[in-house]
């Protein structure tokens, strides 16, 4: 067991501990270190009531992660810059993690989630017997379905160096998907027993294997480097499956018998629902990477016409995507998080539903409206001080500002979605979710068509983005009759905020990039934090105390 495993088998633990306290102490042996593991009478089971103490756990340790997801994307920005090349590799990366978002923290986790839920409460064994079956089943099938995929690439033989290079690179990333979506399957069994650490440690693994992946490739040639973060992809997945069993622990699964089965086939024919309605943003991403990725692929005309976006748009849009999606995952996604199980298990509790939802929802908009004011300032420093040097220029710079500009005001609808979307499902309200998702789904793709052929080429697809998240959101809310804890204090907060950072953006605009990023994203924290804990009292203690 090295360094960096004991480092985040203590991270683990000491978050577990301050969460939860010291008297629900490690006793399943790990290496040297203990977990609590998978142990039906845990006494740590009853911490999946505490929405706001579960939020923070998984924001922390998110954030630790969002950190050297940062670092990787700095890298890739450095050694890959802004161009055809680029375009592909995003490209390659973005399919195992639409097969993550959509199948293992989507569909599959989310239709897996309530139903374990309720047998853990009810019956831990027949809850150990439903969990084998429904994730050997649904990771068989992926498994098939990627095995499929892999016949059909190594069936081509594209022409051209960037197409030769999507399928290549496809053909080695493809088998993480079974992999990563594993991992997301098992971290619900966690979820449902309060432990959230380990889960939301996990990606800093890939993460930390990508920036080693691309750093040992050959120097100067972007191409074998890119190969060579390909394969580091494969090596992350192994290792994060051997994370997740091994924090696991006691024996979290038996021998499925028949209704195991049965429960199983059930658990597949909620999945398709859920999956289309948790997808939405995920299908919203995939045509904005294919669109922006056009020029790469196919080159600079479609059907006889000069295409209106160029090489290097897929990259701008990628990086873009990161950083819009650091609050997001740290905060929004947080909150969804902690509060599917707890909703899943007050399903039949109105009054107790609704209040779970009123805080998770208060919880989201609390990060996710300043977040989106507070990017949209940021932007230009930002991308400079993260991505700028190597390949990448800073003529490159206000191409990725300019698409953070439209994603950055959808943040707070993004976060909020993530948890209203969950919500249906804990209700059982599966249709609901999916006409809404398809109906924004073809809004966005044909507000996409249209807008890249106006001056706002490839900050069109941001746009439109934010504008389907938004309709979702105030969609989804009105069919769960959903209210929205502290709303107003949070709008004044934020409003106090604003002018406080545009002031700091003014007085710094000469200094360097990340002093002045620095100033902004310390100043608006403050700011916003000072003003909320008056205005916003409710939500602020459910951050800050629990709820």
């Amino acid at each position: 067991m090295g360094l960096d495993d004991h480092f985040w088998c203590l991270l683990c633990i000491g978050v577990d501990r301050w969460r939860c306290g010291p008297t629900h102490g490690s006793d399943v042996v790990f290496g040297r270190l203990g977990f609590h593991g998978f142990c039906p009478k845990h006494p740590k089971d009853s911490c999946v009531s505490n929405l706001g103490g579960s939020s923070r756990v998984v924001s922390i340790l998110t954030l630790g992660s969002r950190c050297t997801g940062l670092l990787r994307d700095a890298v890739f920005a450095r050694s890959f810059g802004v161009g055809g090349a680029a375009d592909i590799f995003f490209l390659a990366f973005q399919i195992p993690n639409l097969f993550r978002r959509l199948f293992g923290e989507g569909a599959l986790s989310a239709a897996f989630l309530p139903m374990y839920a309720e047998r853990h409460q009810q019956d831990r064994l027949s809850a150990a017997r439903f969990a084998a079956a429904g994730i050997s089943a649904g990771i068989g099938l992926l498994t098939v379905v990627i095995a499929l995929l892999e016949l059909v690439l190594f069936s081509l033989q594209p022409e051209g160096e960037h197409p030769t290079l999507a399928v290549e690179l496809l053909q080695i990333v493809l088998p993480y998907a079974p992999m990563v979506c594993l991992v997301a399957l098992l971290g619900a069994v966690l979820q449902v027993r309060g432990r959230f650490a380990p889960t939301a440690a996990a990606p800093a693994i890939l993460n930390v294997a990508l920036v080693v992946g691309v750093l040992t490739g050959p120097d100067g040639d972007p191409t074998a480097r890119m190969h060579s973060a390909a394969w580091a992809v494969l090596v992350a997945g192994v290792l994060q499956v051997l994370w997740s069993v091994a924090v696991l622990g006691d024996q979290p699964f038996a021998k499925p018998n028949r209704k195991a089965w049965d429960e199983a086939k059930l658990l597949a024919k909620r999945a398709v629902p859920v999956g289309m309605g948790l997808s939405v943003l995920q299908v919203n991403i995939l045509t904005d990477t294919l669109l922006a990725s056009w020029p790469a692929l196919f080159g600079a005309t479609i059907f006889g016409f000069v295409y209106p976006l160029e090489e290097g748009a897929n990259t701008a849009l990628s990086l873009a995507s990161r950083l819009y999606q650091f609050p997001l995952g740290v905060f929004g996604i947080a909150v969804a998080t902690a509060a599917f199980p707890r909703l899943s298990q007050t399903k039949d509790q109105t009054q107790e539903f609704q209040d779970t939802l009123r805080t998770a929802l208060g919880m989201a908009l609390f990060v996710g409206l300043p977040a989106s004011i507070g990017l949209c300032v940021v932007a230009t420093p930002m991308v400079r001080a993260v991505f700028e040097g190597g390949l990448f220029s800073s003529n490159d710079a206000p191409r990725v500002a300019r698409l953070l500009w439209t994603y950055g005001p959808g943040i707070w609808a993004m976060s909020c979605v993530h948890v209203l979307v969950r919500a249906c499902y804990a209700k059982g309200d599966r249709r609901g979710p999916v006409r809404i998702g398809m109906a924004v789904v073809g809004t966005n793709l044909l507000l996409n068509l249209i807008l890249i052929w106006t001056p706002l080429e490839e900050a069109a697809l941001g746009l439109t983005t934010s504008v389907g998240s938004a309709i979702q959101c105030v969609w989804l809310s009105r069919r769960l009759g959903a209210r929205f804890a502290g709303v107003l204090g949070i709008v004044a907060s934020t409003a106090i905020m604003l002018p406080c950072i545009l002031g700091i953006s003014w007085v710094l605009r000469d200094t360097v990039p990340w002093v002045r990023a620095l100033a902004i994203v310390t100043t608006g924290a403050i700011v916003f934090a000072t003003a909320a804990r008056y205005l916003a009292s409710e939500v602020w203690s459910a951050w800050t105390k629990g709820s």
